[in-house]
């Protein structure tokens, strides 16, 4: 025997052992075929299944615009907030011009003083209605950040509340 004659002996062999062990398989499958068409989904699965369907979709909707009213509400508690940072920072520049003018103002009172003693009145009176208007401005600013970081509070705590309470409902 040649090489070519044995090798092509052995490939025979081979393709019959493989037809024999998947026999079984090659059947199961074209008995499927046949069946296929006789085998039908009943009308109340597939019914259910689109009501499924439709009652998720329905849902992922809710999700979606709580998601949205989320994001809006913490959008706009931020921007309370921002909007309290920049009130403060106008504030503090605010306080800085008038300090400097109540200064350049003192100076101006002290030089017209006319003997030492007019000279430290002018300077006490100065100090007090600065340590005042510092005070007052101080207290403001501390009243601007408490109320936005109250608003902001309340924001967040009943969208909390209502992503909480959707949590359950679902």
């Amino acid at each position: 025997m040649t090489e070519k004659t044995s090798k092509a002996k052995a490939d025979k062999t081979v393709a019959d052992a493989a037809a024999t062990a998947f026999a079984p398989v090659n059947q199961i499958l074209e008995t499927l075929k046949g069946a296929q068409e006789k085998i039908q989904v009943p009308t109340a699965a597939r019914e259910f299944v689109k009501r499924n369907a439709e009652t998720a979709k329905a849902r992922v909707a809710d999700v979606e615009q709580n998601a949205i009213n989320a994001t809006a509400t913490v959008e706009k508690a931020l921007v309370a907030v921002v909007g309290a940072g920049a009130t403060l920072s106008r504030g503090v520049i605010d306080a800085t011009i008038a300090n400097v003018n109540m200064t350049i103002g003192g100076i101006q009172s002290l030089a017209d003083a006319s003997c030492p003693q007019d000279a430290a009145k002018r300077y006490v009176d100065f100090v007090k209605e600065f340590g005042q208007s510092n005070l007052v401005r101080a207290q403001d600013a501390f009243n601007t950040v408490r109320q936005a970081a109250t608003d902001s509070a309340k924001a967040l705590q009943a969208e909390v509340g209502k992503v909480a309470n959707f949590g359950k409902a679902a």
